[in-house]
């Protein structure tokens, strides 16, 4: 799989306005790999879960299934020992599918603040450290692990994408990707690294990597991604995610990730971001993007016009390619609470597609 490594990206969130903050650290740079294995981490960073999912997100109940590895993708083993619905998924029967996705089209700007509100957790422990030295990773408590995923999933609603699926037998892994990274940030350290494991340094060549961010403030890092041909952001807002598990230490964070499941029916046909309907300021940076949802997309540029004058507002194209293009307003940022249509154009003129979209923003 391929790697690409970002670096500065406090410049980043400072250029797109800061992003939205969810307890992790306010800056850092970042990188991306594929999937892997890895064992159960000590003590509770096997945990993450969702029994603080909450009804807007679904998650936390309990499927009656024993606590192994087979508790996995759409499920999780709470700190209780239990396996439970991950967050973004709820209880049918003894599994646990994906909470239903409403169209964004249909939302009121109340009811995404509400969801921003709800998805946010703050004063969460993101890292417990461990207590063999220098080396040891510690681990993820169960509460840090669900407000990660619960904010990675609240972006991916906002676009009208499903939520992603849990892998969390690479926990350990994880964890001991993280030390490594607060020596050595690399997809491929040596083995001469500060705190190198075999293990950790697989999960770093399969993960999303982070310097300078906690545990869920890596979300906005990756999300909110300007540079790079976009391909963090692309990988946490793509159809189907799947092996997702976060990981962190007192100065390095990682988000593994591998495969991909069936597309839901409410699926998008196309991502967009900013996407149709209500988008949270905080949650989209100054560079718009398309990209493959369900079907393919063509090479698109952008032509944006206010909904209820008709005035065009200067695009400008950077990337145009087949199931990914970006544009970024041309000398001009989108007012609050003001419709903008925006008309996604093939290389021969026609509409590909168009929708409105709102930007608001929220307490």
């Amino acid at each position: 799989m391929d790697r690409f490594v970002i670096a500065g990206l406090a410049a980043l969130l400072a250029a797109c306005g800061g992003g939205a903050s969810s307890g992790g650290a306010s800056s850092g740079g970042a990188s991306s790999g594929g999937a892997s294995s890895g064992g159960a981490s000590s003590g509770g960073a096997s945990s993450g879960g969702a029994s603080s999912g909450g009804a807007s997100s679904g998650g936390g109940s309990h499927t009656g299934k024993p606590c192994d590895e087979a508790c996995t993708g759409t499920m999780l083993c709470d700190d209780g020992g239990a396996c439970v619905c991950a967050p973004g998924f709820e209880p049918s029967g003894s599994d646990c599918v994906a909470s239903a996705v409403s169209a964004p089209t249909t939302r009121s700007k109340a009811e995404v603040c509400a969801r921003y509100a709800s998805e946010r957790s703050t004063g969460v422990t993101e890292w417990s450290a461990g207590t063999g030295g220098e080396c040891d990773p510690g681990l993820v408590p169960y509460a840090g692990q669900v407000a990660a995923l619960r904010y990675l999933n609240l972006y991916r609603w906002m676009l009208g994408v499903g939520p992603v699926q849990v892998l969390p037998k690479v926990a350990q892994g994880e964890q001991e990707c993280a030390a490594i990274l607060q020596y050595t940030f690399s997809h491929s350290p040596p083995t001469t690294a500060k705190c190198y494991t075999p293990d950790g340094a697989a999960m770093c060549a399969d993960s999303l990597i982070a310097s300078g961010f906690g545990l869920v403030g890596q979300v906005d890092g990756y999300a909110l991604e300007v540079n790079q041909n976009l391909i963090h952001r692309r990988n946490v807002l793509s159809v189907g995610r799947a092996g997702v598990w976060f990981g962190a230490t007192g100065g390095a964070s990682a988000m593994h990730y591998g495969g991909s499941y069936p597309a839901l029916a409410t699926d998008p046909a196309f991502v967009a971001h900013p996407g149709p309907g209500p988008n949270v300021r905080a949650l989209v940076p100054n560079k718009w993007f398309v990209q493959r949802g369900t079907a393919d997309t063509p090479p698109l540029d952008a032509k944006v016009f206010v909904a209820a004058t008709g005035e065009e507002k200067p695009m400008k194209t950077e990337h145009h390619f087949t199931n990914f293009s970006s544009f970024d307003p041309d000398g001009w940022a989108p007012a609050n609470d003001v419709a903008y249509r925006v008309e996604l154009v093939e290389s021969d003129g026609r509409v590909f597609a168009s929708y409105e979209t709102t930007f608001v923003t929220c307490p």
